[in-house]
């Protein structure tokens, strides 16, 4: 099977004064988005459900990851309680367990209705 021939890159024909230049147009792009990326708003909360003294969020999160072009990601259920006047929380995953997901419909039917009358 015959190979393939490669094709030069574009940079070769470039001077070392344009390169610079390339250098620096991507390390003022690279800084910019960097900002905006720490300006953005927190993860958003789609849905909250209380269950005994543990809270369960629907929330998107971001990665952290400096290249990522997917952020945020999720929804993902994560659940929250106090621990020793602490905070804590836990990954859940997509799927909210049954029975918090039970009593978390049945507030959402509540919900329709109060709003219905």
């Amino acid at each position: 099977m015959p190979r393939k021939k490669k094709t030069p890159s574009p940079l070769t024909n470039l001077s070392e004064k344009e390169i610079e230049q390339l250098r620096q147009i991507d390390e003022r792009l690279h800084k910019v988005v960097n900002e905006r990326r720490a300006s953005m708003p927190r993860p958003a909360v789609h849905a909250e459900q209380s269950f005994g003294s543990i809270t369960f969020r629907y929330e998107t999160v971001r990665c952290g990851k400096a290249n990522c072009t997917r952020c945020p990601h999720g929804p993902y259920w994560y659940a929250y309680w106090k621990e020793n006047g602490r905070t804590r929380s836990r990954y859940v995953g997509r799927v909210l367990p049954e029975k918090a997901r039970q009593v978390y419909e049945e507030k959402q039917r509540a919900k329709l209705e109060k709003n219905k009358t």
